[in-house]
């Protein structure tokens, strides 16, 4: 009993470990943002070294979470891996705890940007995993392996390269998967549209009009509002709207301080916006492609603009560095940050849809730019490649093809006793 237990919670905290770590991997970028939350008291975001150093972290976070995981599934160094996997789930149950009571950030970023738990459902979560845990670390010698000695090291290597090659992907390029509210294929006009509709109504519906007549005061909500033989007191806002987020916090603002959301989401037919936080730390690899993208764009007549939160010093130092001339809008760095994660970073917006995102890396050529700007009036959404996954499917495969072995000697064995049984008991 005591030894099903075991393989229960091995399987368990395997999975949970693997699917953690491929969540945060999916976006480096996105975890080295969270790190930096939680380091904020003792490292500043503005200090020397610190985008290195929580990147750097968000990739051991990843890679180990993932590989700790996929280790305990395969039963391959059992031992050290589960005396790792109890030595995690310890700091993290502190950091959940931490986080619980304190309250320093939004959501613990357990998963990314996929699932967003509360403190409470994070700190419970460890609370769980991390007796299942110790129970693998007491039976570890006696989990059951998918591998022998001698196989063992194809599916390790398999693991921590393709991990290793996933998460370089996507910090080169833009992340596998899009979790957040800005994907390709989403319309922004529309939803922003309906999340104001919908944040209208709950303010409406929180407010409350005080009325009175004869000396006596009623409160009455907004779709039932009394006649004219009642006197307006004062409007009441009954629900506490202070700790409310909105999922879109796309406000740019242009060189006059007036809002330019209408200007980039009204319009009609192809707009381009090249994005960067900050224009002192975007790379600079790629200026000869930028001057080429607002030529071009501007030949053919798409509007296209810079958007950042640099101060009006570091745009002069851009314009000086690059040449630049197109308008520049002002938008916080947080969601320049959510809405592409590359420095800089360009999106393409179709009637106010987004159907392209690249990063810096991936920026048409010279030579190209004229040929990618015309195809964008028929471009179609689309994600990006899938070839980054290839190693890690492969891995995936070789479990797959491990677990039917395993079941199959095991089916083999018990059918071999089995005749073995009958044949003894004939004689």
């Amino acid at each position: 009993m005591r030894h099903t237990l075991a393989e229960v919670a091995r399987v368990i905290v395997g999975l949970v470990f693997v699917g953690s770590g491929f969540l945060k991997a999916v976006d480096p970028v996105g975890t080295a943002l969270k790190i930096s939350q939680y380091l904020t008291p003792i490292l500043s975001p503005a200090s020397a070294g610190a985008e290195t150093i929580t990147l750097a972290l968000s990739f051991v976070l990843c890679g180990s979470e993932f590989l700790l995981g996929a280790f305990l599934l395969m039963g391959v160094y059992r031992k050290f891996c589960a005396r790792l996997s109890v030595l995690f789930m310890l700091v993290m149950t502190a950091v959940t705890l931490y986080t619980l009571i304190a309250n320093p950030i939004s959501d613990c970023g357990c998963f990314g940007d996929a699932i967003q738990l509360t403190h409470l459902e994070s700190f419970l979560k460890n609370v769980v995993l991390l007796p299942l845990s110790i129970l693998v670390l007491r039976d570890a010698r006696a989990l059951r392996h998918l591998y022998s000695r001698r196989e063992r090291w194809v599916p390790a290597v398999l693991a921590v390269v393709g991990i290793i090659y996933f998460m370089a992907e996507n910090y080169r390029h833009l992340p596998y998967i899009d979790f957040r509210p800005y994907a390709v294929g989403t319309n922004l006009r529309e939803a922003i549209a309906k999340e104001e509709a919908s944040l209208q109504r709950v303010l409406l519906g929180a407010t409350k009009y005080i009325y009175s007549k004869d000396g006596k005061t009623k409160a009455f909500e907004a779709s039932a509002l009394p006649d004219s033989t009642w006197t307006f007191v004062e409007a009441r806002q009954e629900a506490d709207l202070a700790s409310y987020k909105p999922r879109y916090d796309f406000n740019p603002i242009d060189s006059l301080g007036e809002p330019a959301v209408s200007t980039l989401l009204d319009s009609e037919g192809i707009t381009l916006l090249l994005l960067s936080p900050s224009w002192r730390t975007a790379s600079q690899a790629v200026l000869d492609e930028i001057s080429e993208l607002h030529e071009e764009a501007s030949r053919l007549g798409y509007p296209f603009y810079g958007v950042t939160a640099s101060t009006s010093e570091e745009i002069a130092q851009w314009r000086y560095l690059t040449g630049a001339s197109y308008p520049m809008l002002q938008l916080d760095a947080t969601p320049i940050r959510t809405i592409i994660r590359s420095q800089p970073g360009l999106v393409v917006l179709r009637d106010g849809k987004i159907i392209d995102k690249r990063a810096y890396a991936d920026f048409p050529s010279v030579e190209g730019v004229s040929t990618y700007l015309r195809s964008l009036p028929q471009m179609q959404p689309h994600g990006p490649s899938a070839t980054r996954t290839y190693l890690l499917w492969a891995w995936a495969a070789l479990q797959l093809l491990a677990f039917l072995r395993f079941w199959a000697r095991k089916l083999h064995l018990t059918v071999h006793l089995h005749i073995k049984k009958r044949l003894h008991l004939t004689k």
